[in-house]
């Protein structure tokens, strides 16, 4: 079998139907799906057991809820394909996505195959930001790939087909349980690793659904603690790989932050806004980001940002955020 489609779902009765419908539709018919419920109290239990019922080489795992992460893992775990796709439960698939890929795996054997993602459900257009240029990248050229992933701008699982030998399907993730912001890189850390080849297939494959209700859409405290455990793994995979992917990690770690930074200043009064600063910058402090920033090449607004965190700028920083803010509106 090539491929395994991996659904995790929580509550997700809303948009179910139609993700797996596209993977019903799909051209391309040597997969299986699985589901995994994670501890759903609406109808997505029903429906995914629907499903199998009507649809061979489809398998649901019912389990307590443990979160996005784990989800996904006990979906590895049971996964007997020769690559993994992920598909989150309010997303899509194009009809032709596995048949793509496949067409790429085909010729070229390479262990990730990286495709593009549309927040518009006819595929037209893509919003995936700094793709990967098209191409294969193996030998001494893959670590162009792992660049990318140091800068941040590459860390979907669900826009990867990935060779399932990749993933360190035995590791024990439990100390990551409930881990939200940051979980797809800390996952792709070690398939880049041990990966050595990835093509970069210039094709819209998958739908991504807006979602203001997001686990990430708005601040909480949690994402803090989550984006320091993740920036760990970050840094220590980096420096494995070399002087030009760790000083790329460095700039990602920072982006971290400054991320976490426009996500609150967009929900949060500038009062709020003051307590978010001050732990962001005590948590760069105290894991050395702050010193490791003065080194990194950042757009001159995140440079902006990285001055005010170094010298407690906070009105300044909320000043800066909110008007770059109203510039992307």
């Amino acid at each position: 079998m090539l491929f395994s489609i991996i659904i995790p779902a929580f509550n997700a009765e809303r948009y179910l139907c139609d993700s797996l419908e596209s993977v019903r539709m799909q051209t391309f018919t040597d997969y299986e799906t699985i589901i995994v419920d994670d501890g759903s109290t609406d109808k997505t239990s029903e429906i995914a057991d629907s499903f199998a019922g009507k649809n061979l080489q489809t398998h649901v795992i019912h389990q307590e809820n443990k979160g996005l992460l784990l989800a996904r893992r006990a979906g590895l775990q049971a996964a007997s394909g020769k690559y993994v796709v992920f598909l989150d439960a309010d997303d899509s698939l194009r009809s032709t996505a596995l048949q793509d890929i496949a067409e790429v795996i085909h010729k070229y054997d390479v262990d990730i195959v990286s495709f593009r993602y549309s927040r518009q459900d006819n595929f037209l257009t893509s919003d995936s930001p700094s793709p990967l240029p098209i191409g294969i990248y193996d030998g001494e050229r893959f670590e162009e790939a792992k660049l990318h992933l140091c800068k941040g701008r590459f860390n979907e699982m669900w826009s990867k087909a990935i060779r399932l030998s990749c993933f360190d399907c035995t590791a024990d993730y439990s100390n990551y349980a409930g881990l939200m912001h940051g979980e797809d890189l800390l996952q792709l850390l070690p398939v880049f690793d041990s990966a050595h080849s990835l093509y970069s297939l210039d094709k819209v494959l998958y739908f991504y659904r807006p979602n203001d209700s997001a686990s990430t859409a708005r601040y909480k405290s949690s994402q803090l603690s989550d984006i320091r455990k993740v920036n760990a793994c970050l840094l220590s995979f980096s420096m494995k790989w070399g002087k030009a992917c760790y000083k790329t990690a460095c700039s990602g770690e920072v982006m971290q932050y400054i991320n976490l930074l426009k996500i609150a200043v967009s929900c949060l009064s500038y009062s709020s806004f003051g307590d978010v600063f001050r732990s962001i910058h005590k948590a760069m402090d105290d894991e050395g980001c702050l010193a490791r920033a003065q080194n990194c090449q950042l757009r001159i607004d995140n440079s902006v940002v990285v001055f005010c965190l170094m010298h407690n700028f906070c009105y300044f920083s909320f000043l800066v955020l909110k008007a770059i803010n109203s510039i992307k509106r």
